[in-house]
């Protein structure tokens, strides 16, 4: 077991949605010295923990400067929640996706090697899945339906590759949907939230479903797996239920104190979405104690709150 608790960790992605809430988590309740590697282009530098240090850091740019900082750090682990996660942009820009999520955090896996850091966390996505009914296992096949998903499952291949070629201590977390504060980009949750703070009809894309684990639980359930999970190996984790997207969108009503009525806008499909993501954590709690304590109608309180008490940040 690798403690992580009083030690020196670097978060990439820090001022972002997961990785604010994992800095807090790292803080607040490990004790940890943290820096924070941002370029800010979709994080929030307000977001920071106040007593997180940081520096504005692109991950794609240069590997010896990655190296040169996290071994001037001392650092002990690295976590890696830098992405360029909203799909629709890997339509357009599939280069610029996989030079983040792939290239780029190849260089960064590299750079804390040889730093000689203990541990990595890459997060991944599910989205590497593509369409599979049920509850999903890492035994699974994978088959992006995007280029984002493709981009997620190169840098989880390269993960397992090189802790058998290289002994990298490096551990992929294939994480399903999230909701809570600080989102970044205008998922389906903030969309909706969107359209119920104006309207009493909402317009959504394909009544597909997911899987929604509250930010704060994962950000604790990531920082164990770091602690506790095999190096070289891929890991799922969720709430392991789930909700079609129309019903969510009445939950939201409900919870902002109206009745809705949801209606399908074709414009609003993405090409070849996927209909159906739910995590099964069997591998991920085989290792780690911690469960998901926010259920998803409070974590999406949480969420209506941040966006009444801050507005929309894109």
């Amino acid at each position: 077991m690798r403690e992580i608790r009083n030690c020196n960790v670097v978060v990439c992605g820090g001022a972002g949605f997961f990785g604010t809430h994992l800095v807090k988590h790292l803080i607040d309740d490990r004790n940890c010295n943290v820096l924070v590697l941002d370029n800010l282009i979709v994080g929030q530098k307000k977001w920071i923990h106040p007593k997180a240090n940081f520096i504005w850091c692109d991950i794609t740019q240069s590997e010896t400067r990655l190296r040169n900082i996290i071994r001037d750090f001392n650092t002990d682990f690295v976590a890696n929640a830098v992405a360029e996660p909203y799909v629709p942009i890997s339509f357009e820009r599939p280069l610029h996706v996989f030079d983040t999520n792939a290239r780029g955090a190849l260089m960064l896996i590299n750079a804390s090697q040889e730093a000689g850091v203990k541990g990595i966390l890459q997060i991944s996505s599910a989205e590497i899945y593509g369409d599979i009914d049920g509850k999903i296992t890492e035994e699974a096949k994978t088959n992006p339906h995007s280029s984002y998903g493709a981009s997620k499952l190169a840098i989880d291949t390269l993960v397992q590759a090189r802790w058998a070629e290289a002994k990298t201590p490096c551990i992929a977390l294939r994480m399903f949907n999230l909701v809570g504060e600080n989102e970044t980009h205008p998922y389906v949750i903030p969309e909706i939230i969107r359209q119920v703070s104006t309207s009493d009809n909402v317009y959504l894309g394909s009544n597909t479903y997911r899987d929604f684990q509250y930010v704060g639980d994962a950000a604790k359930m990531a920082v164990e797996l770091l602690e506790k999970g095999n190096f070289g190996e891929v890991y799922n984790m969720g709430s392991e239920k789930g909700i079609q997207i129309y019903e969510l969108a009445i939950v939201i009503g409900r919870l902002m104190g109206k009745t809705i009525q949801v209606f399908h806008d074709e414009t609003r499909d993405r090409p070849k979405d996927i209909n159906h993501l739910q995590s099964d954590n069997t591998k991920l709690y085989s290792v780690i104690d911690y469960r998901p304590q926010v259920s998803l109608e409070e974590a999406l309180k949480l969420t209506i709150a941040d966006y009444e008490k801050n507005g929309f940040c894109f």
